[in-house]
């Protein structure tokens, strides 16, 4: 896919979608500044943001950044926004520099091209070239951003995709930022620090900010609307319900994660983590 650049979806509130990662950035503008949601993978792709901005031709001041959750590809761009405010949950804060040496780590191991994930050997280089910055302001349950007009809200509802993900409300408008806690253009990311057992409830206190006119912006993908939310949560919690009930069962997990199951939503071969991560998550 090409780049899209920035296209307004609420007043003043606007989303790029960028190839590599098929990632979202998102902008909030207002009178005193402006917020930017997630930076993508690397110092050179945060830069490419800062020309897109650029070619709006409106003088925006990006004033504040925010990560979505912990993962490279929307926060390695964060060194391009030399003045900005980098904001997190405490949790990014607490595991941000950790995950990135594992991230470069792996790409050290394995820089070659993916195009399943829409990146080049040379966006691999990037990445590994990048000097990360972590959030400068991080918090436990809930944030405000004061744009002079209008406030930007960040919201904790509990652990999901990671144990940092974050909702970025714009409560004038009703839109809704929900990082990888919502997946458009593929399933949900099941990885190996996702909780699955309380994914679906933490999706179901941020549905709570959710109306039906509510634009909501997935990690990866189009915007979306709640019923599209409502429709990933449940797919979650089916998630859920098939690991506590072969957990309970007795069921080995190695045969857990290659067992088939007509309640499971998305390919068992997508899920082995989520069911691992389920069995860990049992035993404690």
């Amino acid at each position: 896919m090409a780049r899209s650049g920035f296209v307004e979806v609420a007043d003043r509130v606007l989303v790029a979608r960028y190839p590599q990662w098929d990632v979202n950035v998102g902008l909030v503008l207002g009178r005193d500044g402006a917020v930017v949601v997630d930076t993508r993978a690397a110092d050179t792709q945060g830069r490419e943001v800062l020309a897109d901005l650029e070619r709006l031709g409106r003088g925006i001041v990006v004033t504040h950044v925010v990560n979505t959750h912990v993962h490279f590809d929307h926060t390695f761009g964060n060194a391009a926004f030399e003045s900005a405010t980098v904001h997190a949950h405490d949790n990014v804060g607490r595991t941000f520099e950790r995950d990135a040496v594992r991230i470069k780590a792996e790409f050290r191991a394995d820089p070659g091209d993916a195009p399943e994930y829409g990146y080049t050997a040379q966006d691999a280089a990037d990445v590994l070239a990048t000097t990360v910055r972590g959030p400068d302001a991080t918090f436990g349950g809930s944030a405000t951003i004061d744009l002079g007009d209008r406030v930007v809200t960040l919201a904790y509802g509990g652990r999901g995709h990671t144990d940092g993900d974050i909702a970025v409300v714009v409560p004038d408008t009703g839109a809704v930022f929900l990082g990888d806690l919502v997946e458009e253009s593929a399933h949900p990311s099941f990885g190996g620090d996702c909780w699955p057992l309380e994914w679906a409830d933490t999706l179901a206190a941020h549905l709570e900010r959710v109306g039906p006119g509510t634009v909501v912006v997935p990690g990866h993908g189009r915007p979306v609307d709640s019923a599209f939310v409502e429709a990933q949560r449940r797919d979650i919690a089916a998630v859920a319900e098939v690991v506590r009930e072969r957990f309970q069962a007795g069921m080995p997990v190695e045969q857990a994660v290659r067992e088939p199951d007509d309640r499971l939503p998305y390919p068992v071969s997508w899920l082995a983590d989520a069911v691992r991560r389920g069995y860990t998550q049992q035993r404690r």
